[in-house]
């Protein structure tokens, strides 16, 4: 038992991934309101039209465009990967100071999922947000420099709960309300996707947490021990 027990199989995560993708693109609200949202979705899709492919292929996603934040528009970009059997996975928000190019980087997160690797010198949450954290391919591709925020320094990794597309853009929507955002993430629709998201992604999680502080909770085995990917 570890605190990834119960996360989705690659396969199965990808294709809820892809799922993600299609309510995007068909989503008339999203597609009105932020175009490149749904026009990146639909372009997507086309990689992902194979279950057979699905354990093999790389899940990229990314979408830039402006939200009123600290009552001041300014460009996000948005960036989604994942690698098979989770190599590597991250969802990356990234917020610009200005709409504008060039563009000035004022903050960068990553929500990661990291699978523990043996005698890893640097141990890390296995699921975490970070601040920071080195350039991606979306921001070098807009050219925006990154050195501000010292990329350099990937430490601290703070304890997160696991993270997907459908999740990620729900924490986006509902961090930066406006009239746009606050008639997406509350329509009736994406509240039920979401919900859909958390029974698969996070009531499994939060059951597993449970087991772990019911069952085997102890001074010698602490719940960051357990976020740390040691197995019971």
């Amino acid at each position: 038992m570890k605190i990834n027990t119960t996360h989705l199989s690659y396969l199965e995560f990808m294709k809820n991934e892809r799922k993600t993708l299609g309510f995007l693109r068909n989503n008339s609200f999203i597609s009105n309101n932020f175009p490149v949202i749904s026009a990146n979705a639909n372009i997507a899709l086309y990689e992902y039209e194979n279950d057979r492919r699905l354990p093999v292929l790389t899940f990229k996603f990314h979408a830039d465009f402006d939200l009123i934040i600290e009552k001041q528009q300014r460009r996000i970009v948005i960036e989604a990967l994942a690698r098979p059997n989770f190599a590597e996975v991250s969802y990356v928000l990234s917020i610009c100071e200005n709409c504008t190019s060039p563009y000035a980087l004022i903050r960068k997160f990553h929500f990661d999922y990291a699978i523990p690797i043996e005698n890893d010198p640097v141990p890390k949450p296995v699921y975490h947000l970070q601040y920071g954290g080195t350039i991606t391919p979306r921001l070098s591709a807009m050219e925006i420099d990154v050195c501000g925020i010292k990329e350099w320094l990937s430490s601290p990794r703070i304890f997160n709960i696991p993270m997907n597309l459908a999740l990620f853009l729900d924490l986006v929507f509902c961090e930066f309300r406006s009239e746009i955002t606050t008639g997406i993430s509350e329509r009736t629709e994406w509240r039920n996707f979401i919900k859909e998201n958390e029974e698969i992604i996070l009531k499994p999680y939060f059951e597993n947490i449970r087991s772990f502080i019911n069952n085997h909770h102890h001074s010698n085995f602490l719940f960051r021990d357990f976020n740390y990917g040691r197995p019971i």
